[in-house]
């Protein structure tokens, strides 16, 4: 069966086994049975459609470890110059989508961002060549040729550059202000402790932001903001006030102080500008202090795209011109090559938070998470933000893609974003809803050969998660099983399982969470310890199927050969990440086999529906 669907501008075709290299008796190549890359409308993050020529390269950003201390009292260090700095290089590409210039801005990676250079390597090829190195206040203030001129584009007509007055010491929100200020009177963002110097070279104030709140920023400037994107932000950070610049995106914070909400929270606007917002919308960034519940939820709620993504840099660049940059394809197992026991318990261990694309541009690639050597011994699997990866940064999606280690597996975390699938779109049209998204991201899945698909819920067995299991298993006949883990604990589902038949007739698995290793300290249902989640598993029946989330930020001690249930949570370990499977795995008996998480959904498939199991890997030529 064949179906099609068309929803607001996305038109997705769900095809059926063989329509990717199907022969007259329905066999079909297992190796080709992805899409090719296009655009079918699945795309959701801004970025911008003309290419820059040149670049500047801005230093003593990247690295800086003071970057947003508002102590600092060199008009090149802090957070101060920071925002600064920020917004030279949103307000150029800003320009540059408008056509006022083409030269743009890139903060200078150095040696210690691999995923930066790896983009930077990327768009030079494209064309686009450097200019040279110089600081924000060079930028700023200096002369330069025609055409490599910044400060024609925040020059007014009154023939005079201008600048945002923040001051982010007695105000913290008029950072947040002035990048929302700084694209609506295109000037750049100047904090009081520098006025006195950009005074002196010829810069004028166009806007005062050093006593205004974001709720005065919303009232003043809501009708001059595009609601296809929201960025989210601490105060007393810089990061992310380009891309909101570039963008003409609203920036809030939560808390009125940084991490901490004792002196308040803007929650009843963050509620109405969520509801102002196109349904499926990003909201970039990350809130300090707060439980992510409070927020992600709300996000949740209003049917929009939490995408973690906080501590990150040079968006526009990264993301550039990401329609036509798309490749990289999952490595997959050919299910036709597993021994099929059904005499046998499995286990699949895989780590949490993949949804984290600032961790993935950063220290995601490491030997303790993705580029571990345990990976082949522990068949260990990743989440990666497939769907928003792509978008952000794909050369360096690729470059991850062809790191895999083969021996483990990737899926999608978390369908475009961390979200509650059972609670998505509650207060904006749900069905309607929740369908763009699903049909959004199984696009980017069937294109990248991505096969599995992680979720999140608050509640995973409610009649609401099935509508959302039902809905991504339905439009995507190329996925093979979903993945599911239920909010604080991870672990709460124990392990059910639901099946559900994709639009060829095959009962496709929704797995939640059998148990978690996360040190709190102590061990607790389901959750902790190594050598406690190896007990939990040597303990099971026959025919049992466990995944096993390793929480990512967990540290456990190492005891040897012990069996002691509650030693190896002991604080001051370093045992981490796949390490920490490792561990578990040690103390596993024979009964169980370990694997990847594509084989564990195929091995269950094979257990609960063998007839229609058999004869689809039957029909797979290679």
């Amino acid at each position: 069966m064949m179906i099609s669907r068309i929803f607001t501008g996305i038109l997705l075709t769900t095809l059926s086994i063989g329509c990717a290299s199907k022969t007259d008796d329905g066999r079909f190549s297992y190796s080709s049975f992805h899409d090719a890359f296009s655009d079918v409308g699945q795309y959701w993050i801004p970025s911008n459609s003309r290419l820059p020529e040149r670049y500047w390269n801005l230093t003593d950003i990247l690295g800086n470890s003071q970057k947003n201390n508002i102590s600092q009292t060199s008009i090149t260090e802090g957070l101060q110059y920071h925002l600064l700095a920020q917004s030279i290089q949103g307000l150029s590409f800003l320009a540059t989508e408008e056509g006022k210039s083409k030269v743009a801005v890139w903060m200078d990676e150095g040696t210690d961002y691999p995923a930066y250079t790896n983009s930077r390597t990327a768009f030079e090829a494209m064309g686009i060549k450097e200019i040279g190195k110089r600081t924000a206040v060079e930028l700023a203030t200096e002369q330069f040729e025609p055409g490599e001129d910044l400060k024609q584009i925040w020059t007014g007509d009154d023939g005079k550059p201008g600048y945002i007055l923040s001051d982010v010491v007695n105000n913290p929100e008029s950072g947040n202000v002035a990048a929302v200020a700084a694209h609506v009177y295109q000037a750049i963002i100047v904090d009081i402790r520098d006025k006195d110097f950009f005074d002196a070279r010829g810069y004028v104030m166009r806007y005062d932001a050093t006593k205004k709140s974001v709720a005065d920023s919303w009232r003043e400037f809501k009708d001059k903001c595009s609601n296809s994107a929201l960025v989210v932000m601490p105060v007393q950070t810089g990061e992310l006030r380009s891309y909101a610049i570039a963008h003409k995106l609203f920036v809030i914070n939560l808390n009125h102080i940084y991490q901490s909400s004792s002196e308040g929270q803007n929650v009843e606007l963050f509620e109405e500008i969520l509801q102002w917002l196109e349904p499926n919308a990003p909201v970039f960034g990350w809130e300090q202090g707060v439980g992510e519940d409070v927020f992600v939820r709300r996000v949740t709620k209003t049917g929009n795209r939490m995408v973690p993504y906080d501590w990150a840099y040079n968006t526009d660049f990264t993301a550039l011109d990401y329609k036509n940059r798309q490749k990289g394809l999952v490595k997959v197992d050919n299910p036709k090559k597993y021994l099929y026991d059904p005499s046998k318990n499995y286990a699949s261990f895989y780590l949490s938070d993949g949804d984290n694309i600032q961790w993935m541009m950063n220290n995601f690639n490491r030997d303790i998470y993705y580029a571990s050597k345990d990976v082949t011994a522990t068949k260990f699997s990743f989440g990666l933000p497939v769907a928003n990866l792509d978008m952000i940064a794909p050369d360096w999606l690729n470059y991850l893609l062809e790191k895999q280690n083969p021996a483990g597996s990737v899926f999608e975390s978390f369908g475009g974003g961390y979200f509650y699938a059972d609670e998505f779109a509650q207060d904006k049209d749900r069905l309607n809803t929740l369908q763009k998204t699903v049909v959004a991201t199984t696009a980017h899945l069937r294109q990248h050969n991505c096969k599995i698909l992680g979720l999140f819920t608050m509640d995973c067995d409610s009649p609401v998660a099935m509508e959302a299991y039902k809905a991504y298993i339905e439009a995507n006949n190329m996925l093979e099983g979903i993945v599911v883990v239920q909010y604080a604990p991870y672990a709460a589902g124990d392990g059910k399982v639901f099946w559900f038949k994709n639009s060829d007739g095959l009962h496709i698995p929704v797995i939640t969470t059998k148990y978690a290793l996360w040190n709190h300290g102590d061990n607790r249902p389901n959750q902790g310890s190594p050598a406690y989640i190896a007990s939990k598993i040597n303990q099971l029946g026959e025919k049992s199927f466990s995944a096993v989330c390793v929480h990512a930020w967990s540290r456990f001690s190492d005891i040897g050969s012990s069996d002691d249930l509650q030693a190896e949570n002991t604080p001051g370990g370093n045992v981490i990440g796949v390490a920490a499977a490792k561990k578990c795995i040690e103390r596993i008996n024979n009964n169980t086999r370990i694997v990847n998480l594509q084989e564990l959904i195929w091995q269950m498939r094979m257990v609960h529906y063998p007839k229609e199991t058999a004869l689809f890997l039957s029909r797979i030529t290679d």
